[in-house]
């Protein structure tokens, strides 16, 4: 069932363990501040679940330059949703870098969230070693709960 439409984030997300080393390099280029990038996905169901296959990668450039804050470039966040959108696939995740906190969203990163279609995906570099997690922010009335999602590499 590829290219159907499924509201919401996905329940999983796909990503060859290739491409995830390409995003925590882009992430850490951007040390000492957080980086930021989007990834474009085929949304597929498979028994009642829905996963988010990514496809591409879209580096940003953080136009906050803070190390607790991140805005994507507006130049770069319309590029990228442009060739999301002529490529027929959907906004995956929106992924950004904690360099001094855990890979959990922040009060920061609930308040400001925009894209309920979208998972959060959240490399930390506070530790001795990467810890990359996907969160999937759900509606619970006036507030979002984040809620931990599984990161597969596929079997290429």
């Amino acid at each position: 069932m590829v290219g159907e439409s499924y509201p919401g984030a996905a329940d999983t997300l796909l990503i060859a363990k290739a491409d995830l080393d390409r995003i925590i390099g882009h992430l850490r280029q951007a040390l000492p501040n957080e980086g930021v990038g989007l990834i474009g996905v085929e949304r597929i169901k498979r028994g009642g679940i829905v996963m988010a296959q990514s496809r591409r990668f879209y580096p940003g450039s953080n136009s906050k330059a803070s190390p607790v804050r991140y805005e994507m470039d507006a130049h770069d966040l319309m590029s990228a949703l442009r060739d999301i959108d002529r490529e027929k696939w959907a906004l995956g995740a929106i992924v950004h870098s904690h360099p001094h906190g855990p890979a959990t969203p922040s009060a920061t990163d609930i308040a400001e969230f925009l894209y309920p279609e979208a998972l959060l995906v959240i490399a930390s570099f506070a530790g001795s070693t990467v810890d990359v997690q996907a969160w999937k922010l759900e509606r619970a009335g006036a507030t979002w709960n984040p809620r931990n999602v599984p990161i597969c590499h596929p079997i290429d």
